[in-house]
């Protein structure tokens, strides 16, 4: 039986057991495509070489506002820069390599992961394979859901007082980076003659927080781009390519969900990633096989927006004035 959806209570999700198999040929071992690392060093020295690489970098745009602070900074620039802060803090916490939402992810593209996309094989049936990976796909959906929503900091980057990135996030009057949005996330929004965003309610809070939650910081950047934001330092096998894709199908289709009141027709796939994605007659099978899963974590997301958006708000005026 699930418990009740309260927030930051995760119903239990035990990583299912490893099945027993029986012993097959063994294949000649495929050559090992490793990427040419240009610094040496371990990998969690690499990955903490990236991460300070980019604190690095919004320090010195940090740094250069400050010496030009005569002439009054762009008000575009600044925002662009807290909103590099929001994904940078986002990625710390996502890469941390003693994190759990580092493990989900790192299962999923290390050697010997499995290949988790489950076929509808009609009346052939679900072998037992195909059910350990569906089990598989639950863990990962409800411990990752799970884990994200557990970020509500009341201070830093993505604390809710008023001085926080995050807190700009959601006021009105900013203008965004161009192309920072997927045409179906501006639909959603309202924006005034000189393209600054307007009537800021909760919902389109709460649809502004995933936005750079899951996204930017997760599905644009680590999902579809793993070498180059350090989910991992070698080139990934296909079955850890086709488990990301499979991953980001999976948050996207979230995102469509919770972007919309609840019962309503999900938003359309963002065609701006809809290669990179699996089609919604693809995953027919796995979604419904993830039913549960998937409500789980909708009201998961929602209950913590809610509330992230509620502490937000309580930390002073993002509304418009006039």
């Amino acid at each position: 039986m699930r418990e009740p959806k309260v927030l930051h209570r995760p119903r239990p999700a035990s990583k299912p057991p490893t099945p027993v198999q029986l012993p097959t040929p063994t294949p000649p071992p495929k050559p090992k495509l490793v990427r040419k690392i240009p610094f040496p060093g371990s990998r969690l020295l690499r990955k903490l070489r990236h991460i300070f690489y980019a604190a690095w970098f919004i320090a010195f745009l940090r740094a250069e506002m400050r010496k030009n602070k005569g002439n009054k900074p762009n008000e575009k620039f600044i925002f662009g820069i807290q909103l590099k802060e929001a994904v940078a803090a986002l990625h710390r916490i996502y890469l941390n390599p003693d994190g759990n939402i580092y493990l989900i992810l790192s299962d999923m593209v290390g050697e010997g992961a499995p290949d988790l996309y489950v076929e509808d094989k009609g009346r052939f049936g679900t072998s037992p394979e195909d059910k350990q990976n569906i089990q598989e796909l639950t863990y990962i959906v409800e411990n990752l859901t799970y884990h994200i929503t557990e970020i509500m900091p009341a201070t830093g980057v993505l604390g809710t007082h008023k001085k926080a990135a995050i807190f700009e996030l959601i006021k009105e009057g900013k203008e965004f980076p161009a192309g920072y949005f997927w045409q179906m996330e501006r639909d959603q929004l309202e924006f005034d003659e000189n393209d600054k965003i307007t009537n800021v309610t909760d919902a389109r809070a709460f649809f502004l927080l995933i936005g750079i939650f899951l996204s930017r910081s997760l599905v644009t950047t680590l999902l579809m781009k793993p070498l180059d934001y350090g989910l991992s330092t070698t080139v990934l096998s296909e079955v850890g390519e086709r488990n990301l894709k499979l991953l980001a199908t999976i948050i996207v289709y979230l995102i469509r969900v919770v972007a919309v009141p609840r019962k309503q027709t999900p938003l359309p796939i963002p065609y701006e990633i809809s290669k990179f994605l699996y089609t919604d007659e693809e995953m027919k099978f796995i979604l419904s096989k993830l039913k549960k899963s998937l409500d789980y974590a909708e009201g998961l997301l929602r209950d913590w927006g809610e509330e992230y958006v509620k502490r937000l708000r309580a930390a002073g005026p993002t509304k418009k004035e006039g």
